[in-house]
């Protein structure tokens, strides 16, 4: 058995086509077919159901195969990129994982700041859900992960906050509750809200909030994304709760309002994450000292300490 079969074996799991596997290995099909059947020949096992393999099928031994051979490839890939890093600095590869908050309002500046230094940097920025990107993280796909989440319980990983993600009211100027002087919640019980959807950080927070506070909010409306509800509150559907960062190019120019969540107890922040045992390539330790001079230490937080 050796890395050039499993490589063909993941690959054939993962695009179902053998002809796209020897397209990715840059072999002919005939040999990815030699690759797989050597494979099996080796372990003895049948990993697939038909030896034709224009179905891609798993047996049991298969799927349960599957699990190691994707570690080790996606480690090898991992190996082999952290190398040419070391060959070639500035030509080095990051691959970030970001929830949508971070990514849209906390990244660009830093990773701008990073192309102009070293346009040759190549930079993959995936923009997916939280425990998409921590799943990918344990898996050494991915070389750090910035997301927003009430707290990281994992051994495998090392996660550093780096700001609160507070959320906050936010108001059109018209909005009747724009001109109150004493925001309760009961008072803002009584008008309607645009929510996050179900499922999501932000709205178990805030219907968290709700019940601490003996309160039943009036969701007017659910969107699944942030430029969306603040779009729902600027035509005065309802006020809104949303992550501070979010809003703050608005409330700058005077298009919405912003004010604290009365009785708020702030529970999530903006964590850098990375997994304890992957190696720290030369492009992931200069992002990790640009997040330290964008953030630095405060009272709530743990001073960032250099990698090592």
């Amino acid at each position: 058995m050796n890395l050039q079969q499993l490589k063909a074996f993941v690959l054939a799991v993962e695009l179902q086509k053998l002809y796209l596997v020897a397209q990715r290995l840059d072999i002919t099909q005939p040999t990815v077919t030699f690759h797989l059947n050597k494979l099996q020949e080796e372990l003895g096992v049948s990993l697939f159901h038909t030896k034709s393999y224009h179905v891609i099928r798993l047996t049991e031994a298969g799927k349960a195969f599957y699990h190691y051979a994707s570690q080790i490839s996606a480690l090898s890939s991992e190996a082999e990129s952290t190398m040419d890093s070391f060959r070639e600095f500035h030509a080095g590869k990051l691959a970030i994982g970001s929830t949508h908050t971070p990514a849209t309002y906390l990244l660009p500046p830093l990773l701008g700041g990073l192309k102009r230094s070293h346009p040759r940097l190549s930079v993959l920025l995936d923009v997916r859900p939280a425990p998409f990107i921590l799943e990918k993280l344990k898996q050494y796909e991915l070389d750090l992960g910035i997301i927003s989440q009430t707290r990281v319980d994992d051994p495998d990983l090392v996660a550093l906050p780096l700001t609160r993600d507070d959320l906050v009211l936010i108001f059109d100027p018209g909005h009747p509750l724009a001109a109150a002087t004493d925001l309760s919640p009961d008072l803002l019980a009584e008008h309607s809200l645009i929510s996050h959807e179900q499922g999501s950080i932000s709205r178990s927070l805030m219907d968290g909030w709700a019940r601490t506070n003996g309160v039943l909010l009036d969701v007017a409306m659910e969107v699944s994304g942030s430029e969306a509800l603040k779009a729902a509150v600027m035509q005065r559907i309802g006020f809104g709760m949303i992550a501070e960062a979010c809003v703050q190019t608005e409330v700058a120019e005077g298009k919405l309002l912003s004010r604290n969540i009365p009785g708020w107890r702030a529970e999530r922040f903006i964590y850098a994450v990375r997994h304890r045992n992957k190696l720290i390539s030369p492009a992931l330790r200069m992002f990790w000292r640009a997040m330290e001079e964008q953030f630095p230490s405060r009272d709530y937080l743990e001073k960032a300490r250099p990698l090592s």
